[in-house]
């Protein structure tokens, strides 16, 4: 009797949502052009007045700092690439993915070389909003990780997706960590850290805390909207 033939999953590739690289794109573009023109101002304001072509260049500054972070995950969107053939992943990890910047690598790896895959939330907090990305990484037997990258709240998950896939190919066992506490650096722009792999979770009273604040903040930010925007109409008449 002839064997059946082994079936063999296809590749698989995963990106981010075009849309998104897109969209992401779209607001780079804009706001690096609202910077270059706040810097033009803010050299003919200085024919004003010191203090006020030294406030212009200061809001110059921080839209400068603003647009250099948004073209950063525009590009970081359309570089962020892996593929799954048989059982090896192959990809190109971008620097910024996730809160936390990483080193820019690309692999070609046997999934097989690994033992499990850890997954642990990853809270911040800064100014009352609370948000959180949720982290993977890939471990050897011998304790040895290979970060892979952390889905932001908001945005479309990307390692999740490859995380189920790469499980459903390899039977992987996943080993949530729970929660921690990351520090928001900055506002989330500059200098966020968060604990060692081996730090232990928050308990459950903590993190529900946590889960209650993270509910919150859909809420907080669209009051915020709609005060930026009765503003405006206010300041119209």
């Amino acid at each position: 009797m002839t064997p059946a033939p082994v079936s063999i999953p296809p590749p698989q590739v995963f990106r981010a949502p075009l849309a998104a690289r897109i969209g992401v794109s779209a607001c780079a573009v804009f706001i690096s052009a609202l910077a270059l023109f706040l810097i033009l101002a803010a050299g003919a304001s200085f024919t004003i007045g010191a203090a006020f072509g030294l406030f212009m260049a200061l809001i110059a500054a921080i839209m400068t700092a603003l647009a250099a972070l948004v073209v950063k995950e525009a590009v970081s969107r359309w570089r962020l690439y892996a593929r799954l053939e048989g059982g090896r992943l192959t990809a190109l990890l971008p620097r910024r993915r996730g809160f936390i910047e990483q080193k820019r690598v690309g692999v070609d790896i046997a999934v097989s070389d690994y033992d499990h895959i850890e997954t642990r939330l990853e809270v911040f907090s800064a100014l009352g909003v609370t948000t959180a990305q949720r982290a993977y990484a890939l471990v050897k037997p011998n304790g040895e990780r290979f970060f892979l990258g952390a889905d932001r709240e908001m945005l479309t998950p990307f390692f999740e997706k490859l995380v189920n896939a790469i499980v459903s190919r390899t039977g992987l066992k996943v080993a949530d960590l729970g929660m921690v506490d990351g520090d928001p650096g900055f506002l989330l722009v500059a200098r966020q850290s968060v604990p060692d792999w081996s730090s232990a979770s928050l308990s459950e009273a903590e993190i529900e805390i946590r889960n209650r604040r993270r509910a919150r903040t859909p809420q907080i930010l669209t009051a915020i909207a709609l005060m930026v925007t009765l503003a405006r109409a206010l300041g119209g008449h």
